[in-house]
């Protein structure tokens, strides 16, 4: 099966080695992981933000964040 490399900081991959055990691989935690977290949760929080909060144009976003 082909692999692939996925960029991530050092503290993210300490983080995701914490949950390797008993000869798990690092596809096997992730595939745990996303099991155990549905995107459909994802997705219903997503849109209760979108029709719940306030919106914020993004150059009101990156003024307040002084980007």
């Amino acid at each position: 099966m082909p692999t692939t490399t996925i960029p991530v900081k050092r503290e993210t991959w300490a983080r995701l080695r914490s949950y390797r055990v008993g000869g798990a691989t690092y596809d096997d935690v992730l595939n745990d992981l996303m099991d155990d977290c549905p995107p459909a949760g994802f997705i219903r929080e997503h849109l209760r933000r979108l029709k719940e909060e306030e919106f914020s144009d993004w150059q009101d976003v990156r003024k307040r964040l002084r980007l």
